[in-house]
């Protein structure tokens, strides 16, 4: 994504105009015309052609309507504060969606990050599972409601927590970074299997299936040219978490079902999240900016 925005804002359509190889698809002014001419067997009136665009459109319509997207613009810091508190910030703000998500729901549950295996020509993606037993510890000992006036020590505690949870994750992306994640793995070996194979016991375990089951599916992309991204849940009952950690900001674009009513919530308790977690790692004062 980086290199087509770079791309796409480094080239004007006149330069995209004289470098395409097919450009009966441009018009004289540079705008774009139908790029399905040549796709579409028949114009008769026997056609189902535009009655399939027509049913595509309407239903592409609902599934906006059915949906809904807030954006979480943290501007109280950054990747530069969060590098001083000595956390990779990436790491760091999974930690903050943890901990919303944990006090949304009540519970952990499954959340994806998508981890680019760059080492590899043409890699794509490998799955960070970003819910460790040290994140999971984390959390639960920052509670289900933010809690600012707390003693010194239980804010070194709760740093401790935090700093183990960071680090745990950073190991886990480095591994998925070079391919050695699990679920693309044990995805490949299953589509390997012929209909006639039987098929490990693991793929029917209930536990296996609960854990690639992603209630939150995250992607983190942070450059210049992008103010804002997002993507959709990829389970009914999820959520679909894109964001960005800028130098001075963090920037969270949440998108679910409207039926659940999460998201402008979820913008609240990632907010709530920083600040706590900024918190406790340099304040004695309660922050000036609460909920």
């Amino acid at each position: 994504m980086i290199s087509f925005a770079d791309h796409i804002t480094k080239n004007s359509y006149d330069d995209a105009l004289r470098k395409s190889e097919r450009g009966q698809f441009f018009s004289q002014n540079g705008g774009v015309e139908s790029l399905f001419l040549d796709c579409i067997p028949s114009n008769s009136e026997d056609s189902k052609v535009h009655d399939m665009i027509a049913k595509a459109k309407s239903e592409f319509k609902t599934l906006i309507t059915d949906h809904e997207t807030d954006v979480q613009s943290f501007q109280g810091y950054g990747s530069t504060a969060i590098k001083k508190m000595g956390y990779s910030p990436d790491a760091f703000a999974q930690m903050a969606i943890q901990l919303a998500v944990y006090r949304l729901h009540g519970e952990s549950v499954g959340i994806y990050e998508a981890t680019q295996t760059r080492p590899y020509l043409h890699g794509r993606t490998e799955t960070t599972r970003t819910v460790s037993p040290d994140s999971t510890a984390f959390v639960e000992r920052m509670g289900l409601e933010s809690k600012f006036a707390s003693s010194k020590s239980s804010r070194e505690e709760k740093k401790a927590l935090l700093r183990k949870a960071v680090v745990s994750h950073g190991k886990y992306i480095s591994k998925a970074s070079k391919g050695n994640g699990v679920d693309r793995h044990l995805f490949g070996m299953s589509m390997l299997a012929d209909d006639k194979d039987k098929m490990p016991a693991i793929y029917s375990d209930p536990l296996f299936i609960r854990s690639k089951t992603w209630r939150v599916s995250t992607s983190h992309l942070t450059h210049p040219k992008f103010e804002n991204w997002g993507f959709g849940e990829v389970v009914p009952d999820g959520l679909g978490v894109a964001y960005g950690v800028k130098s001075d900001a963090c920037v969270f674009c949440i998108t679910a079902r409207k039926e659940h009513c999460w998201t402008e919530r979820v913008c609240h308790l990632l907010e709530e999240a920083l600040l706590e977690m900024e918190y406790i790692n340099v304040g004695d004062k309660p922050p000036k900016s609460r909920l």
